[in-house]
């Protein structure tokens, strides 16, 4: 058997698996077996509230995701794919904000006093 069939078997269970996975992701998502539900929304007190730093780390990851999916399209065969210059310290930073507002936000709760119940 020739390495060129074996490469070519490879490459189409990747994709049998990852079109598969892709696939029941999706109807996950479209027949609610997967619960999107606040998704962008932190508690604070019990109390849900918009959260900016999920909107910002959700739309990083996904633009980094992709980027290296094109690379991963464009690559060589053999090659691993490369990520985009800069790619992690955007990662890293966008965490950074997420970690930051989330300690934010414990922090005004432990300082700030709890009005009484009369």
């Amino acid at each position: 058997m020739s390495y060129s069939l074996l490469i070519w078997l490879a490459k189409w269970e990747v994709i049998l698996i990852v079109g598969g996975l892709a696939v029941t992701i999706a109807l996950r998502f479209l027949t609610g077996g997967i619960n999107l539900n606040h998704l962008l929304y932190g508690r604070r007190d019990g109390v849900p509230y918009f959260s900016p730093e999920r909107v910002q780390l959700l739309l990083a990851t996904l633009w980094i995701a992709f980027q290296y999916l094109l690379n991963a399209v464009h690559t060589v065969t053999g090659q691993m794919p490369t990520l985009p210059n800069g790619s992690l310290e955007l990662l890293g930073l966008s965490n950074a904000l997420y970690l930051g507002g989330k300690g934010w936000a414990a922090f005004q709760s432990v300082t700030t006093p709890k009005k009484e119940k009369t």
